[in-house]
C-alpha cells in the first residue's frame, strides 16, 4: 500500500557547491507541473492510502503561489496528515504562507543552513541571517505550527563556538524540528573537486564527532528529541514522510530523478529532464533503474534505514550481533538500536552486520 509520495521539483535559481541532488539552474517551468500530473495517471492502478506527500528538490517555492494552486486542484489529498514544502528563505512572504496553508500545506522545511553570515556565503546561498529568520516567524505569524530548518557543520575552520552562536539563534525560533547535515564534499559537487585536489580543508573525524556529540546534546536540552541520526524533533514533530521511508513502508515518487519503494523493488526515474519529459509524454513509466530486494537483501536494505532511527528493529531481525560490534548497540525492551557512537560508525558497522547476516 502506497502511503507516501515524493515529488521532486528540480529548478533552482542557482547552484550551490555542496548540492548533488539533481537540479538545474533555470526558471520553473509550468509544463513540468503538467508532467507530474500525468506521471501520477500512470500509477492509477497502485493501491494507495496516502498519508503523507513531499515536496522537494530542488527548490518548490520557486513555483508562484498561484500554480501550486492549480496543482493541488487536480491532487487527492483527503486523508493525507502531513503536507511538507520545502523553501528557501527568500521565497515567500506571509502571505504566501497564508495561501500554502489554504492548500493543505501543513509543514515547511527551510533550506536555512546557517544564521552565520560567514557561512552563508561560503555555503553559497542567497539569503542573509536575517532573511532566514523573518521566514520562519512569518510563516509562523501566517498560521504554520510545523515548522522545519536545515543546518550544516562540519565546515572548514567551524568551531563549537560557531555552533553555540547557531543554535542561540534557533533556541528563540518557533521552529519545531531540525535537519542537521554533515558537510560532505559529494564527488560531482563543486566543493567535491575542491577537495580531491586538497583546496578544501575539513575538520577531522574527531572534531566531527566532538560537533555530533554537540548538537545532540545541546538540541535535547532545548526539547529536541534525537530521533534519527541527522534529525531532531520537539514531542510530536518527527517527520512523518521521513519515518516511511526508515520504517520500509511503500511509497512512489514523481519527477526527475525522483525514486519509490514499491513490491518490494526501487526504481529510480530518469535523471535526464528531457527523458523524463519523452517518457511522460508518451504514456510511458519514465523509470530508469530497477531494484528488486528479496531475502537477504532485502533484510540488509531494512538494516541501513531503520538502524538510522532512535527505534531501531526489532530484536528478532537480529538476533547474533557480532561480539566485536556489540558495544555499539543498545537494547530497549524487544528492540536493538545503535547508540549516539554507533550511528557516528554506521557505514562500518553496517558492513559487519553485513557478513553475519550472510553467513549466520
Amino acid at each position: 500500500m502506497v502511503e507516501g509520495l515524493y515529488i521532486h521539483i528540480p529548478f533552482c535559481a542557482n547552484k550551490c557547491p555542496y548540492c548533488d541532488f539533481v537540479s538545474f539552474v533555470s526558471e520553473p517551468s509550468k509544463e513540468y507541473l503538467e508532467l507530474l500530473k500525468r506521471e501520477l495517471e500512470l500509477s492509477k492502478d497502485l493501491p494507495f492510502d496516502l498519508k503523507t506527500v513531499y515536496l522537494g528538490g530542488g527548490t518548490p517555492s520557486l513555483y508562484p503561489t498561484k500554480l501550486w494552486r492549480e496543482f493541488f486542484k487536480d491532487l487527492d489529498t483527503r486523508g493525507v496528515k502531513e503536507i511538507t514544502m520545502e523553501c528557501n528563505p527568500e521565497s515567500y512572504k506571509r502571505g504566501d504562507f497564508e495561501e500554502l496553508l489554504e492548500l493543505g500545506i501543513n509543514r515547511l522545511s527551510f533550506g536555512v543552513q546557517s544564521f552565520l553570515e560567514k557561512n552563508l556565503r561560503f555555503l553559497g546561498r542567497w539569503h542573509s541571517s536575517k532573511e532566514g529568520i523573518r521566514a520562519i516567524l512569518e510563516a509562523k505569524s501566517a498560521g504554520y505550527e510545523n515548522l522545519s530548518i536545515d543546518l550544516i557543520y562540519g565546515l572548514p575552520g567551524q568551531t563549537l563556538q560557531d555552533l553555540r552562536e547557531e543554535l542561540k539563534v534557533i533556541k528563540d525560533l518557533p521552529i519545531t524540528h531540525l535537519s542537521a547535515y554533515l558537510l560532505t564534499p559529494y564527488e560531482d559537487t563543486l566543493f567535491g573537486h575542491l577537495w580531491q585536489k586538497g583546496e578544501l580543508k575539513l575538520p577531522s573525524d574527531e572534531q566531527i564527532e566532538e560537533m555530533f556529540l554537540f548538537l545532540s546534546e545541546e538540541l535535547s536540552s532545548m526539547g529536541f528529541e534525537h530521533y534519527e541520526i541527522s534529525n531532531f524533533a520537539k514531542e510530536g514533530y518527527r517527520c512523518a514522510h521521513n519515518l516511511l521511508y526508515w520504517s520500509h513502508k511503500e511509497f512512489l515518487g514523481l519527477g526527475v530523478s525522483a525514486w519509490s519503494f514499491i513490491n518490494k523493488k526501487r526504481f529510480g526515474n530518469y535523471r535526464n529532464l528531457e527523458k523524463y519529459r519523452r517518457a511522460v509524454l508518451q504514456g510511458e513509466k519514465p523509470i530508469e533503474m530497477e531494484e528488486s530486494l528479496e531475502g537477504e537483501e532485502l533484510l540488509k536494505d531494512y538494516l541501513f534505514v531503520a538502524l538510522r532511527t532512535r527505534d531501531g528493529v526489532p530484536k528478532e531481525v537480529l538476533p547474533n550481533i557480532p561480539d566485536h560490534i556489540r558495544e555499539f548497540f543498545l537494547e530497549e525492551g524487544d528492540r536493538v538500536k545503535l547508540s549516539k557512537r554507533g550511528w557516528l560508525l554506521i557505514n562500518e558497522i553496517l558492513l559487519e552486520l553485513w557478513d553475519e547476516v550472510a553467513n549466520p
